[in-house]
């Protein structure tokens, strides 16, 4: 049985090296996985810059057009504002304009207004005269026949003249009177 018999530092020194293949193995194989593991985590990587990529390109696009979208929204805005600030600065324009036309218009009523006034003045007074001397006339035509009549009496001219001269005056007296009525109202 000794030849048989194992040798204790071989059988160690063999359960070393089976050890160190084992862990050499195992090495590989984790070493493996590791770089499988990282391939694949530099793969996703790639994929996520990709994606961060085109979401960024896809969200520079949407901001592009938002602000040109808003820009022409803006834009629209501020033309209409100075559209309405035109129209009313036209309209002050034109209300100035017929203000001014009013008053020349108003200007010539009042002047037109005076002329007529006047002018119905100057005809109520003109028949008013005329309807003294039309009163008066008659009684004019009837003393100057009474004047003719009565030459034969002397006398009685010299009366019917001073009589006369009172009752010319009367008539004349009243349309004074009704002429000054209307000037004091």
């Amino acid at each position: 049985m000794t030849s048989k018999k194992i040798d204790p530092v071989a059988l160690i020194r063999k359960e070393i090296e089976s050890l160190e293949s084992k862990v050499e193995k195992l090495r590989d194989r984790l070493m493996a996985d590791a770089h499988k593991a990282i391939e694949k985590a530099k793969a996703q990587a790639e994929r996520a810059r990709d994606k961060l990529k085109a979401e960024q390109a896809k969200l520079g696009e949407l901001q592009k057009k938002a602000k040109a979208n808003m820009d022409s929204r803006v834009q629209k805005q501020m033309d209409r504002a100075h559209s309405a600030v035109d129209a009313a600065k036209e309209l002050e324009l034109d209300a100035k304009a017929v203000m001014i036309m009013a008053k020349n218009q108003l200007a010539e009523l009042k002047g037109d207004y005076q002329k007529a006034k006047a002018l119905a003045k100057a005809a109520q007074e003109a028949a008013k005269s005329f309807d003294a001397k039309a009163k008066a006339t008659p009684k004019a035509a009837a003393k100057k026949a009474v004047a003719k009549k009565a030459p034969a009496k002397k006398a009685a001219v010299k009366k019917a003249p001073a009589k006369a001269a009172p009752a010319k005056k009367t008539p004349v007296k009243k349309a004074a009177a009704k002429a000054a009525a209307p000037k004091s109202s």
